[in-house]
């Protein structure tokens, strides 16, 4: 269930006709209090410091304006906010902040729960309403806070455990939200709701065998739950277990309940697996349900030129060329040049691939793998003065020196310079000692000798 519709629905529940007695509010003092009219208290010796008391006037208000409420909301709550008053019962500010609350005011409401509580800081049905409307807020941590004092009180009922839980997993506190949780279950043992919460704090904290055998048995409930499909197969990617996550989205994928992104990253999965065919399927089913970002179509794009599939970049290069016409993105489109650049080298079209880095070098002159491709294809044609030019460019990028230095060194070995390439393999080996450059090292000193 959505978090904003399960709190929702909560809150709504103290918003019945009943929701005085519900919330725990005396529609009148106690004998021997002196049940007069005029301003409530919020409670009095020996009374019950969680429920406040109200007096018979207050109690007509508030009923007056329940009823009211079904036919106005606002006036009901405008005409309780002005009988309302410093000295008058928390009860008042409590009604105020739930009709704020059915008028969708959340941050007035937080207010007049916040009144309440000033009022009467024990006050247990304002501090949980005033948490719910935190969550929604998205202030989790006052969430927290509040909810933490119930727990101190021992008011904290199975709810309240639960969106405790919530609260601490949206500020990245598992160990507390899984301790909620647990707390809830001995309320709840059967409720899904608490049980996901559980697993969901399992899975923070890297217990991905105890949170993947919670869902498997909430699945067994809900077997076409989208939510549950995900972080099942969210679970096995993060602990690397790729197979099982590809396994889990399909049949995702076969009961429909498989999301977009879903779909696309199971493209990503099938092509790490050079499986292009079945990564294409995926993300043409992907795109189809759901108009992925561009970036997700250049992974695509950039993915089936690693594997060199020239179908499936065609297909990506088409979507993104027509995902860059209806909304232009300067930064995007270089990035799409590049990746042509890169397709057009690995079908050996020549020609368009040094036109193309030549377009990106006027763009973004310090693109050091298109320095390196153009210097490439310059010696490739056999003009090594000018990718001799292009190498050194590189060299002076951090990261790229010693590649650019060893292209250098290919140049120079193939117009017979082995005096020169020399240097320039010793000083790549500086920047990035690999053993297969050191062989060629070798070899190279033999021949200047």
């Amino acid at each position: 269930m959505n978090r904003s519709f399960y709190l929702r629905l909560l809150l709504i529940a103290s918003l019945t006709p009943a929701w005085l007695q519900a919330a725990g509010i005396h529609a009148e003092l106690p004998q021997g209090q002196g049940a007069q009219p005029g301003p409530g208290k919020a409670h009095a010796a020996g009374q019950d410091p969680f429920q406040p008391l109200v007096s018979r006037e207050e109690s007509e208000w508030l009923n007056q304006a329940v009823e009211r409420s079904q036919e106005d909301l606002s006036a009901a709550r405008m005409q309780l906010q002005e009988q309302n008053s410093p000295e008058a019962s928390p009860a008042l500010d409590f009604a105020i902040g739930n009709f704020l609350f059915q008028e969708d005011r959340l941050p007035d409401a937080a207010k007049a729960y916040e009144q309440a509580l000033k009022k009467m800081p024990h006050f247990r049905a304002a501090a949980m309403n005033l948490g719910r409307v935190y969550l929604l807020l998205d202030q989790p941590a006052k969430t927290v806070a509040v909810y933490q004092n119930l727990v101190r009180d021992g008011q904290a009922d199975a709810n309240i455990l639960v969106l405790l839980g919530h609260a601490m997993l949206l500020l990245d506190e598992p160990v507390g939200a899984e301790t909620a949780y647990r707390q809830a279950i001995l309320l709840r043992p059967r409720d899904p709701e608490v049980r996901l919460g559980l697993a969901k704090a399992l899975l923070s904290q890297e217990r991905f065998k105890e949170g993947l055998a919670l869902i498997r048995e909430l699945q067994q409930l809900e077997p076409l739950s989208r939510e549950l499909w995900q972080l099942r197969a969210n679970a096995l990617l993060t602990s690397d277990r790729l197979d099982e996550a590809i396994h889990v989205i399909e049949q995702a994928r076969r009961l429909g309940r498989a999301s977009a992104e879903q779909l696309a990253t199971l493209g990503d999965l099938w092509l790490t697996k050079t499986r292009p065919v079945d990564a294409l399927a995926a993300y043409q089913e992907a795109f189809a349900k759901e108009e992925a970002s561009l970036d997700r179509v250049l992974r695509a794009l950039e993915g089936f030129i690693m594997v060199a599939d020239a179908q499936g970049a065609k297909e990506m290069m088409q979507e993104a060329e027509q995902r860059l016409k209806r909304e232009p993105d300067p930064e995007r489109a270089l990035r799409l040049l590049r990746l042509r650049a890169r397709h057009a080298l690995q079908e050996e079209r020549e020609e368009e691939a040094m036109n193309l880095a030549k377009q990106i070098l006027e763009q973004d002159p310090l693109d050091a793998p298109m320095l390196l491709l153009l210097a490439e294809l310059l010696a490739a044609k056999g003009n090594s003065a000018e990718a001799l030019l292009q190498s050194e460019r590189a060299a002076r990028i951090s990261g790229f020196e010693a590649q650019a230095l060893i292209l250098q060194a290919r140049i120079e070995v193939g117009r017979g310079n082995y005096a020169r390439a020399v240097p320039l393999l010793e000083s790549a080996q500086v920047f990035d000692p690999q053993d297969p450059v050191a062989r060629y090292l070798e070899q190279v000193r033999r021949l200047a000798e």
